[in-house]
């Protein structure tokens, strides 16, 4: 069950609407919002019962994964789950091996986004379907 979600991006009209589809898909469960990487940590350290928390992998402050880093090394056990406008299979590769517990495109709707957290809290690691497809074999 989800009740709190931690959503941390420097867009304010995308963490809403994170937010928005968070609360349509999880009634019971409330949303507090980071502009930053360092907002995010601050709110972490002083408010408990995060559940998830939702990271864009391009905040300014940052480069690369070093937010992510950032996140795992102060708060191991919060799984993050990355939400990013980036659709590279390399990307979610290494986000995955520093730790994120799974990877949606931005380009997902709120049912998508409803199944990545499902799959996160289960305690599995999610891909999206841009990843889990078999690379095409070219025609000779």
């Amino acid at each position: 069950m989800l009740s709190k979600v931690l959503v941390v991006d420097d867009h304010p009209l995308f963490r809403e609407a994170l937010s928005t589809a968070v609360a349509l898909a999880f009634p019971a469960s409330t949303s507090e919002e980071a502009a930053s990487i360092d907002e995010a940590l601050e709110l972490l350290d002083n408010s408990s019962g995060f559940d998830i928390a939702l990271v864009d992998l391009k905040i300014p402050g940052v480069t690369g994964f070093e937010g992510l880093v950032q996140l795992r090394t102060h708060h191991p056990r919060l799984p993050i789950l990355i939400v990013s406008g980036l659709e590279d299979k390399k990307i979610v590769k290494e986000a995955i091996s520093f730790g994120a517990a799974g990877y949606v495109p931005k380009t997902v709707g709120k049912e998508g986004l409803a199944i990545a957290i499902n799959n996160v809290l289960q305690g599995n690691v999610y891909l999206p379907e841009f990843f889990r497809e078999e690379d095409e074999v070219p025609e000779c």
